[in-house]
């Protein structure tokens, strides 16, 4: 487990912008930061944990969530489902359906 997840987990659910302070901010966009990809683990620790929004940092974690290996396609389409953020959860699905329909 990478330290950073580690380290967002505890941290929580990106609060509401009405509840964020920008040291707060800049912490979560910090561990957000991976060069490398996530494990589904790490993904699903973490695909639960969109704000309402605070969409700076729901962008940032969706492109950490699509950092996972695609190619498992079950598994993937099991982890968008857990996302708690409906409009977050249909672009995760849109995107998935864009690289389904390119790669064939």
């Amino acid at each position: 487990m990478k330290k950073s997840i580690t380290e967002f987990v505890e941290l929580g659910k990106i609060p509401n912008d009405n509840d964020m302070t920008n040291e707060l901010f800049n912490q979560y966009d910090l561990l957000l930061q991976n060069e490398e990809p996530l494990t589904y683990d790490e993904a699903e620790l973490i695909v639960s944990m969109f704000s309402d929004d605070c969409d700076d940092l729901n962008w940032a974690l969706l492109h950490a969530i699509e950092s996972v290996d695609f190619y498992d396609i079950e598994r993937y389409t099991n982890l968008i489902a857990k996302c708690n953020n409906i409009e977050f959860r249909e672009i995760l699905e849109k995107r998935f359906d864009n690289f389904l329909n390119k790669k064939n």
